[in-house]
């Protein structure tokens, strides 16, 4: 199972990426809005594993992301995660590197250098349906910058979220 550390956003910023998600899920399209758990908020993942500690603390978070553009990531054929990219600048840069000094042995997507910071729409959406995904979340545009609400710890095998910050 897999365990993370994650930024979660304030909330008016987990709403506008909920607004999209229910506009994905209104077009009958895959969305992250199908998800009901109460673990289930928009994030974006700074470190993941299979074998990831409960940091003691984390430094402050940069307290907004810039959003960039849309981005897609394999899964499986024919089908496509939908993400929105978030731009690492030179305060989310090194929080993401701090956070990896407290909390080693992530994979390596999640390692600095290598990672991709992105607010994920929906998975597994048919490439048949992207453009109509696309034009959906166009509808409903996000504002150009989110803001950061707290830190967690996600332990996917006992399904515990733990809060850092």
């Amino acid at each position: 199972m897999v365990r993370s550390v994650e930024l979660v956003l304030d909330p008016g910023s987990d709403a506008a990426v909920r607004g999209a998600w229910a506009a994905l899920v209104d077009a009958d399209l895959p969305s992250l809005g199908r998800h009901t758990a109460p673990s289930n908020a928009p994030h974006v993942t700074l470190v993941a594993g299979t074998d990831l500690p409960v940091p003691d603390a984390v430094p402050e978070p940069p307290s907004t992301l810039r959003l960039g553009g849309l981005l897609l990531f394999p899964a499986g054929p024919g089908r496509s995660v939908l993400a929105r990219a978030v731009v690492v600048d030179p305060d989310l840069q090194a929080f993401h590197s701090a956070v990896h000094r407290l909390v080693p042995g992530g994979v390596e997507t999640s390692l600095p250098g290598a990672w991709s910071p992105h607010v994920t729409f929906a998975r597994r959406v048919r490439d048949a349906d992207l453009g109509r995904a696309v034009d959906v979340l166009r509808a409903v545009p996000l504002p150009d910058a989110l803001r950061v609400g707290g830190v967690r710890h996600w332990d996917g095998e006992t399904a515990t979220l733990t809060s850092l910050r």
